[in-house]
């Protein structure tokens, strides 16, 4: 009956007309013979297309369009764009110093690693430290990730896939996902690398892992839960595999800067530092009401994850809680919801998995918990936020403007040292004397490198602008509640 590589042989068609035909007949899709026969076949809720694994993926919705997606993403625009960017100093003037020539590590004195300050350098060299451009690099990240979230939920009922977006929407931004911080860029990254290990490319999750580090050393923890579920079922290749390529983008960033001499600042202050300078800011005492609300935006997930069965889905709920629950912890040491705020779109995917799960008795309790998050949280972001459009640090200060503007009336050249927390350097568009910078704000690092004493020989050069807070010192100028002094 079988032929050369599997290929019936000639007779079988000849001796079983019959068969062929009825095996013709089962080929053809029950709907499409419903529609020959003149029977016409409704379904009450899409079901997710599946692979040729059999698992469950996202389905594309009639006509192929995902016009939901569309007016997702316009309704998360319309949000952002009146409500307030925090562009944290720590990342924002080092991505600007590095744009003007100043390297890493060498010249900028950070204990974060590089991506964040090396994509803002990136977007400072293209298009300059324009407001705008701190804004679209705030946006464009919870763009990226909601497009994940979106993707996920295509195969579920519209009412599900609004409800998920707006749980996404209201805890994403009242966790202050509105900034420029590389957990904000991570959540890009969560629902790719739960992805990549669902489907077994552990190379490219490593690869995934890495970047995701190179933005902040803690998304380790992540790795490191990822590479605990794969030990515990004893997939140790697979485990060497994936932490093995998750270190290549630091060390490929770590050749790169070893070739403009900062390669051993870059293991000093990204390894060293973060574990042997400990500071009174790392502190770990969240309130309890805020650790709730936290762990209750996992129980939709949690409860998905324990349901499912093997190989059920393209993407797995347990992947999606193990990367979700590695992001969070993130906020250990320093606690900040800010930090947390990387696994909020898993988070939401197993939201809309949950309420689409019967029996309806669970359906609707998963319901009726997505709906109080959402609601909750989107009240916080309504009466709690500021929706003036503007950024943080950066030109919401009418005082700190009017500096900025005095300070744009000197030279380029001038050297600058700021004594204030915003961003001065890049809005003045000035770099500080000597080629040195450490945020002056962060003390416990001057020791390192003698960073402190190489900042104050360095202001003390003739022609150096430095401005403070009124009253520090006798100023040449005062402007508001802030002082300007020249050498």
């Amino acid at each position: 009956m079988g032929g050369f590589l599997g290929v019936p042989s000639r007779e079988w068609y000849v001796r079983r007309p019959v068969s062929l035909r009825a095996n013709a007949a089962r080929a053809i899709p029950l709907s499409t013979r419903a529609k020959m026969c003149g029977v016409r076949t409704t379904s009450m809720t899409p079901r997710p297309e599946t692979s040729r694994d059999g698992r469950e993926r996202a389905g594309s919705p009639p006509g192929g369009v995902d016009l939901f997606l569309f007016a997702a993403l316009a309704v998360q625009l319309l949000i952002v764009l009146n409500l307030r960017v925090t562009a944290w100093p720590e990342v924002t003037t080092p991505g600007y110093l590095w744009s003007r020539g100043m390297v890493m590590y060498r010249d900028i004195k950070l204990q974060h690693t590089p991506a964040t300050t090396g994509t803002l350098a990136l977007l400072f060299l293209a298009f300059g430290p324009a407001t705008w451009a701190v804004r679209a690099y705030a946006i464009f990240w919870p763009l990226l990730a909601h497009v994940f979230v979106l993707r996920q939920t295509r195969a579920f009922p519209l009412w599900n896939r609004a409800l998920a977006s707006a749980f996404f929407l209201a805890v994403f931004f009242s966790t202050d996902g509105n900034a420029v911080w590389p957990t904000v860029v991570m959540a890009a990254l969560a629902i790719p690398i739960a992805g990549a290990l669902s489907r077994g490319r552990m190379g490219a999750a490593g690869l995934l892992f890495g970047v995701a580090i190179l933005f902040k050393q803690t998304a380790a923890y992540a790795l490191i839960f990822a590479t605990a579920g794969l030990l515990i079922p004893r997939r140790g290749r697979d485990a060497a595999v994936l932490f093995g390529f998750a270190c290549v983008p630091y060390f490929l960033t770590l050749g790169v800067l070893s070739f403009f001499g900062a390669g051993r600042a870059m293991l000093r202050w990204t390894i060293l530092v973060p574990f042997t300078i400990h500071t009174d800011l790392v502190v770990f005492r969240p309130s309890f009401g805020t650790a709730a609300a936290l762990l209750f935006g996992f129980v939709p997930l949690a409860v998905d994850a324990a349901l499912e069965k093997p190989g059920q889905r393209d993407v797995s709920s347990r992947w999606l809680l193990l990367v979700a629950a590695g992001l969070a912890l993130i906020c250990y040491p320093r606690f900040q919801v800010l930090q947390t705020v990387a696994s909020v779109p898993c988070l939401a995917v197993g939201a809309a998995r949950l309420m689409s799960r019967r029996p309806r008795t669970l359906a609707r309790a998963a319901t009726a918990c997505v709906a109080a998050l959402a609601l909750s949280r989107g009240a916080m972001l309504a009466l709690g936020a500021d929706w003036d459009g503007r950024v943080l640090f950066w030109d919401d200060d009418p005082a700190l403007n009017a500096v900025i503007a005095r300070l744009r009336t000197l030279p380029r050249s001038t050297p600058l040292y700021s004594e204030l927390w915003g961003n001065v350097h890049p809005r003045a568009e000035m770099i500080p004397p000597g080629q040195i910078y450490q945020h002056p704000w962060f003390p416990f690092f001057f020791g390192v490198d003698q960073t402190g004493e190489r900042m104050r020989r360095a202001n003390a050069q003739p022609g150096t602008v430095i401005v403070g807070y009124r009253g520090a010192w006798p100023a040449t100028e005062t402007i508001g509640p802030y002082a300007i002094l020249r050498r």
